[in-house]
């Protein structure tokens, strides 16, 4: 039997065996694939968009004809300045290139998923809403300038409103109910005194004058008041049928005449009736209504209103859901200690009336003593009312043993013994449910009870410190206190109503959130999910909530406590939270993978909500319309929060504050938000800067006066005047932004472009450019210079460099004004809620100005001080800047074919004045990036590139665009130390440009990463850097740079790894181009997400045999995949990191070849000569 197990133990192990061997054949088969030549194709990704075909092609080994012979380019001699050459001015071009070129995330596998799927559904859905009239971009116009706005109620909220029906949980049904509760709780008292003593008499009408009596004639008349409109009032309340609520008045008035309509119609007319029927008697003749009063028939129909107290349950009821509501053992304890003690009171009160009524009746017979002569307390013998009805209530309560009574008064005995029972039993019933009550507060304590016992004897079994066991028992006794340990049966309550009851205990916890207030607002349903979902946390004093630096898989949400935010950035700097609410990490609701940027630990017992991203994803699945809007702001919370400065200026707090105020961006440039939350100063076609009548009211404001007078005519500063007299004076920084913000009224602080879009840093550079070309117009260092570090300030020589730079743009007054005016505006093409409003096909920077500059003057009125030729020449600018990129330019990233065509556009136009109105403009607009009064960018080290890209462009016209361009890397270089001997020099300073290459040792270091290649890859990368677009075909890799910069910071990609993978991934483009294309671009930004993200060496290696390469408009797109996104935290298995080791032998090997090949080379070579 042993060896049988054993045999099969043994069969089993060599089974496994067997399948681990094949899964490490597989992954060598994948490795060789991916190192081998060709590559064997794999549908679907990039590696099978080519057919690994390698042309033959040579190295130069000479410069040759590459370089132009006259060096136009070269700049004075300057002594080495201590700082480096200027990554900032090769960073910047992520400001010309857009938001895209700082994005390094990307929707996660939740969010795209759902985008496929609810993107047709959510287009099919908004049409017909559209054709419905509930949303109509149509008719936003007129809501617009009219001030309305589209707003989505539910049904509660449409409930509220006066001429509606009234919901029945709402403050003044409530109020409402607790009067009537009160009447019949004064008339349960009441009636039955009135039907025992004759004096107590309810009416409208007394017959004595009394005080009690007026007390009493003004309970009748409110009464009679009261539940008339109480009739009205149950015709307009609104009622719950299935857990919804229906307001519908044909619904509501068949239900109260089902219910209870009937009965409160029949005790109306009784209240009438006894009230007015008294008053009849009287004014009657003796023999037609005297018999009703003397037997007492009226008090006996006044009393039958006592039955309203039947509606007392369902008051009861609502009273006992709103004391649990409340959510304190002790108000449920005293409402039931109340409740009982009224209920005892009452039947004690209605016995003892009703006992002292029977003895009047047995002594008014006179057959028989009746109890009250026993008692001796009738009216003969002179017994106050107070007397008699203490008598009264003492038999009920205590009654005596064996009764006073009359022993031939047999209806009092059967009274006695009626009254005892029901005594009895209601005493009896109502002890009983006081007691019920205690027991179940008490089982709830005795569980909290036993836990805090178990937990204690759990510490001093374990010799636990007296200060920690103190310290974990309190916090045992909070956490017990802010989580109640008594569950449910779910059963019994609906996933809707479950979701409703979630949004009244954590409806506020989100709403204070930009995005889940609108989605509240607008998918009440959607909302009601997502607090139905949350997670409550619960940490102690000194806990973190989370790190700095680690992953970020929740969005984290404070409630009650006392939190710490720390940074590392900000040792000395700290920020406190107190029972507020405050969003951290809402980014990872978006993204696949990120990190927290700053830590969060407790100062006190605290209480923390959290919501994943999965969980998230579920409740949008529901709900395509709510998706789409969801993954449009997500989309833009992305492209806003990748965006931070990294600058240490604001402190903690201010880190905090951005992610709220990304948030905040977020939602006012969404489309749905928009549509709902109508701005009227952001609407493009109801823009008009230059009417007064545009502002508030109507009324004549300082920006209405800029352009009026006193007399209503043009003020005395126009854009022109600013030119002219502003420009060449000599005023202070502060008097020129003055005069600035006067002229163009695009830049007023209050109502210009740039204040109705709240983008005060956007107005701070197109601020900063201007002043800064009027510095240079005026010849002023020293004001261009104010915002500069003293260390790194522009030296005397740049500055006379970028004065000649300006002399020769040949800035005449009228071509100032017009690069003045485009730097005022420009900014506005940014606008995501602006350019939202334009066809799909002008929203890029370039087309969005040009459009609104075309079809909208009134928004830029300062244009109608532009002639006719300056309009030409700013279209013909924008135009230009989008076949040509400067910031492209300076980190080499273009090719020289893109310097051809900046040449062709230019001379479209016949003269050279483009190109020298688009070099005054860039002047002004690189010396503005940075913001300051002045230029703050444009400092010694920033100037160096911008110098040397500035220069090239300057000869444009006059010199071949290949040798231009290669001149200008070959300055690259030399600024980094390195002079090209040859082409392929040439090839590593375009790569060294692309790298933001800094210093001579950042340039070591590529170095050093370029010879770690095969000689095949050295070939073809210098294949691809030397192609210049016009005599051999060349790729352009957008968000090249940005990718080698964090291939450089992430040590499980390193620049080596990049550049082997873009070999791969310039064959497979090679193979997929068209071949009569000279010049193919490839978007990298997804693969420079990925980059950053990734953490697992060999994931990245094989990343492109998982892609897919796709063609869109004319340009590659690199889409990394869901599946190596979700392997970018892959932990490296055994079998991984047996496949990477063999991938490294194979390549070692590889380069060893190459070594031995070049050294039999050299040997020949000897042997020849």
């Amino acid at each position: 039997m042993a060896s049988t197990s054993l045999e099969e133990g043994i069969q089993n192990l060599e089974a496994e065996l067997n399948n681990a061997f094949a899964r490490i054949q597989k992954h060598l088969k994948v490795l060789r694939q991916d190192v081998g030549s060709p590559p064997t194709p794999v549908e679907g990704s990039i590696l099978s968009a080519g057919t690994g075909r390698r042309a033959s092609w040579k190295v130069p080994d000479s410069l040759g004809d590459w370089l132009l012979k006259d060096d136009v380019m070269s700049m004075p001699h300057e002594d080495p300045a201590p700082s480096s050459l200027g990554g900032d001015a090769l960073f910047f071009s992520a400001e010309m290139l857009g938001a895209s070129a700082h994005s390094h995330m990307r929707l996660n596998s939740h969010l795209m998923e759902l985008s496929m799927r609810a993107a047709e559904s959510a287009h099919v859905l908004k049409k017909e809403r559209m054709k419905t009239g509930y949303l109509s971009p149509s008719k936003e116009i007129s809501q617009y300038t009219s001030g309305g706005a589209n707003t989505v109620l539910t049904e509660l909220e449409r409930c509220e409103s006066i001429l509606q029906v009234i919901p029945p949980n709402s403050k003044f049904r409530l109020a409402w109910d607790l009067c009537g509760v009160l009447l019949i709780v004064l008339d349960a008292f009441l009636l039955p005194m009135t039907m025992a003593w004759s004096e107590w008499e309810v009416t409208p009408m007394p017959s004595s004058i009394s005080f009690s009596s007026r007390v009493l004639q003004i309970f009748a008349i409110i009464s009679l008041a009261f539940w008339p409109c109480d009739i009205i009032v149950n015709f307009n309340t609104a009622f719950y049928v299935r857990g919804f609520i229906e307001t519908r008045r044909w619904e509501i008035a068949k239900r109260y005449a089902y219910t209870w309509l009937g009965f409160d119609i029949c005790v109306v007319l009784l209240d009438f009736a006894a009230g007015f029927l008294g008053q009849a008697s009287e004014d009657a003749p003796a023999d037609f209504l005297q018999p009703l009063r003397s037997a007492r028939y009226l008090r006996i129909l006044r009393t039958i209103r006592i039955l309203r107290i039947l509606k007392a349950g369902k008051i009861n009821v609502l009273l006992e859901n709103l004391v649990i509501s409340m959510g304190r053992q002790w108000m449920i304890l005293a409402f039931t200690v109340g409740k009982m003690l009224i209920a005892i009171g009452a039947v004690a009160h209605i016995l003892a009336c009703i006992w002292f009524a029977l003895g009047d009746t047995v002594q008014s017979a006179g057959q028989h003593r009746s109890w009250l002569e026993f008692a001796g307390i009738t009216r003969e013998q002179g017994a106050t009312f107070e007397i008699q009805y203490i008598h009264s209530l003492i038999w009920m309560l205590l009654p005596p043993s064996p009764p006073p009574l009359d022993p031939f008064s047999g209806i009092e005995h059967a009274a006695v013994l009626i009254l005892f029972v029901t005594t009895v039993l209601v005493i009896g019933s109502a002890l009983s449910i006081l007691t019920g009550t205690l027991n179940e507060i008490r089982q709830v304590n005795s569980e909290r009870s036993k836990k805090r016992r178990e937990l204690r004897i759990f510490l001093q079994t374990r010799a636990v410190s007296t200060e920690l066991l103190m310290r974990v028992m309190s916090y045992a006794d909070y956490r017990m206190t802010r989580h109640s340990p008594v569950a449910y049966d779910p059963s019994l309550i609906s996933p809707m109503l479950e979701a409703e009851l979630a949004t009244s205990q954590f409806g506020s916890i989100l709403n204070a959130h930009p995005l889940f207030e609108f989605i509240s607002s607008s998918y009440p349903a959607v909302f009601a999910e997502c607090c139905r979902v949350l997670n409550k946390h619960f940490y102690c004093e000194g806990e973190a909530v989370f790190s700095e630096g680690s992953l970020a898989e929740k969005m984290h949400i404070s409630s009650h406590g006392t939190f710490k935010l720390t940074a590392e950035a900000y040792p000395q700097d700290h920020a406190l939270i107190e029972d507020d609410c405050h969003y951290f990490a809402e980014i990872s609701l978006y993204v696949e993978a990120a990190v927290h940027r700053c830590s969060l630990h407790t100062d006190s017992f605290s209480e923390v909500f959290s919501l994943t991203a999965a969980d998230f994803a579920k409740i949008l699945v529901n709900s395509p319309l709510c998706t789409t809007m969801v993954i449009e702001y997500a989309n833009e919370y992305i492209s806003c929060y990748t965006a931070v400065p990294a600058t240490k200026e604001g402190g903690i707090w201010h880190k905090a504050e951005w992610e709220r105020e990304c948030a905040q961006i977020a939602c006012t440039n969404n489309s749905f938000y928009l549509e709902e939350h109508v701005d009227n100063r952001q609407v493009l076609e109801a823009l008009d800067l230059a009417s007064p009548q545009n502002s508030l009211e109507g009324a004549e404001t300082p920006y209405a006066a800029a352009w009026l007078g006193a007399n209503g005519a043009e003020a005395t500063l126009t854009p022109m005047d600013f030119v002219t007299s502003v420009v060449p004076g000599q005023g202070t920084a502060d008097s020129t932004v003055a005069s600035l913000r006067e002229a163009f009224l695009e830049l007023d602080l209050e109502h210009g472009l740039h204040a109705r879009f709240s983008d005060a840093k956007e107005q701070e550079r197109a601020e900063s450019a201007i002043l800064s070309l009027v510095a240079l117009a005026r010849n002023d260092y020293d004001m261009y210079t104010a915002a500069q570090n003293q260390q790194n300030r522009l030296t005397n020589t740049q500055w006379q460099n970028l004065r000649e730079l300006f002399d020769w743009t040949d800035a005449t007054d009228e071509k100032l004004l017009a690069v003045i005016f485009l730097l005022a505006v420009k900014g506005i093409s940014k606008y995501r809620s602006l350019t939202r409003q334009l066809p799909v096909g002008h929203q890029r920077p370039e087309k969005a100005m040009k459009y609104i500059l075309e079809l909208f003057p009134l928004a830029v009125p300062s244009a109608a001080s532009l002639s006719s030729d300056a309009q030409e020449m700013m279209a013909k600018m924008l135009d230009m800047q989008g076949i040509f990129n400067f910031a492209q330019m300076l980190q080499g990233e273009n090719v020289p074919a893109n310097l051809g065509d900046l040449k062709s556009a230019v001379q479209s136009y016949g003269t050279e004045e483009l190109l020298k109105f688009y070099v005054l403009y860039l002047l002004g607009f690189m010396s503005g990036l940075a913001g300051g009064k002045g230029s703050r960018f444009m400092t010694r080290s920033n100037a160096r590139a911008t110098l040397l890209g500035l220069a090239m462009l300057k000869h444009v016209l006059e010199q071949d665009p290949a040798p231009l361009y290669w001149t200008y890397i070959h300055h690259r270089g030399l600024e980094l130390s390195r002079r090209a001997e040859q082409p392929s020099d040439l090839a590593l300073l375009r790569l060294a440009c692309n790298c933001r290459a800094q210093t001579a040792d950042d340039l070591a270091r590529l170095q050093d990463a370029w010879d770690h290649l095969t000689a095949q890859e050295q070939v073809e990368l210098t294949k691809h850097f030397l192609a210049d677009g016009i005599t051999t075909p060349a790729i352009v890799c957008e968000f090249l740079p940005l990718c080698l910069e964090r291939a450089r910071s992430n040590p499980f990609v390193t620049v080596r790894t990049l550049l082997q993978v873009l070999v791969e991934l310039l064959q497979a483009v090679r193979s997929a181009a068209p071949k009569d294309h000279k010049i193919v671009t490839v978007d990298l930004a997804d693969l420079a997400a990925f980059i950053l993200m990734v953490q697992n060496s060999y994931v990245f290696q094989t990343c492109l045999a998982r892609a897919t390469l796709s063609l869109r408009e004319e340009r590659f797109y690199v889409d990394v995949s869901q599946e190596n996104w979700r392997r970018i935290a892959e932990p490296p298995s055994d079998i991984v990191l047996l496949a990477g080791s063999v991938r490294e032998l194979v390549y070692k090997s590889r380069r060893h070849d190459d070594a031995k090949s070049a050294a039999q080379q050299q040997v020949l070579v000897h042997c020849h000569f």
